[in-house]
């Protein structure tokens, strides 16, 4: 059986919450508990009862595995913080013997605290998967109605010009090809952006940035005659999968289509903590249309959106490893994609 994050924050909650209702077993059953101990007693069992059912009711609210993860160390964090209060309190106190009210009121607090952090987590998660869904489709929205409607508009367009003309030339036919070809382009893409948006299916795992980079390159020197110097390290291994690639290719995509003369340059560096930075940058100064302040805002308006998603895959695509993107508006401008740093599998002889 495989160990996914999903399968570890479940297992995490359910087993706190298990072992905190076993505590209350002999706490609750002592003589001389005060009554209100056994009122609060009551709702720490009612609270790490919550915990102990979280193998049933984290598998229904639709989240993925990285963020039943996060709802597990959200619960950790409020077990740890009210744990914290709860000695600062009793070494305040300076009390020799806590007894049994104090006891229940001290793994009260932990459960509640516990429960309090699950359900801040949960919230939070399902907010950010509303903030990421509704960007999405009002990019998908404004493309729909924009690209789509355009292209149509030219095909439509040159089809009348075809039908009243009994000596048309090649060129209609070629605007028409073309229109059809963006089309499927952005059928494409909106593919990319449910797989990018909607990543349960995708499982993270050791990647080299590295290689990614290469074969982004490589794909961009193909499709068109683009300048790419490039200052790479040996390896550099992060927490992604297989669409990191294609972020790459749309960075690249992106500054190509700004000009005929475009000079790139893509590194890679290792130097932070815990991260591994991939920085493309155009040195003619390229990367400043609306595609980026859109980007850079999260939102789009009808005064101000990109002409494409391919900016947005890849902001979707490097959240969803738990990475970031910057972009920088200067005398260069750059995208710098920030990722989680690993270590490769070592597989050993079986």
């Amino acid at each position: 059986m495989a160990v996914t994050k999903r399968a570890l924050g479940t297992n995490y909650v359910t087993g706190t919450g298990i072992l905190l209702c076993g505590l209350f077993v002999p706490l609750l059953s002592v003589d001389g508990i005060t009554p209100p101990a056994l009122v609060v007693g009551g709702l720490g069992i009612v609270a790490a009862a919550t915990l102990a059912s979280s193998g049933y009711w984290l598998g229904r609210v639709g989240l993925a595995g990285d963020q039943i993860w996060r709802i597990a160390i959200h619960a950790g964090l409020g077990i740890g913080i009210v744990t914290l209060g709860c000695l600062m309190v009793f070494a305040l106190a300076q009390g020799s013997d806590p007894g049994a009210s104090t006891a229940t009121l001290l793994v009260s607090s932990i459960a509640l605290g516990g429960t309090g952090g699950a359900v801040a987590g949960t919230i939070r998660e399902f907010d950010r998967s509303t903030t990421t869904l509704t960007q999405s489709t009002e990019v998908l929205s404004r493309v729909l109605r924009h690209n789509l409607r355009n292209d149509m508009t030219i095909i439509l367009g040159q089809i009348d010009q075809l039908d009243g003309d009994a000596d048309a030339s090649r060129k209609p036919r070629r605007t028409i090809r073309t229109a059809v070809d963006d089309i499927a382009s952005l059928s494409e893409k909106a593919r990319l952006v449910e797989l990018a948006v909607m990543r349960e299916e995708r499982q993270c795992h050791p990647v080299d940035a590295v290689g990614c980079v290469r074969a982004g390159v490589e794909t961009t020197r193909a499709d068109d005659d683009v300048d790419v110097k490039t200052d790479l390290p040996e390896t550099a291994w992060v927490r992604a999968d297989w669409m990191l690639e294609i972020a790459i290719e749309n960075v690249l995509r992106t500054v190509r289509a700004r000009g005929d003369d475009t000079m790139v340059s893509v590194s890679v560096d290792r130097t932070d903590t815990g991260r591994v930075s991939i920085r493309i940058v155009d040195v003619d100064g390229h990367l400043e249309p609306p595609e980026i302040q859109t980007l850079i805002a999260g939102t789009e308006t009808p005064l101000q959106h990109s002409e494409g998603l391919d900016l947005w895959i890849v902001r979707w695509i490097v959240r969803g490893y738990g990475g970031s993107i910057s972009v920088e508006n200067g005398d260069t401008c750059a995208v710098t994609l920030r990722l989680h740093r690993t270590m490769p599998v070592q597989f050993g002889d079986r």
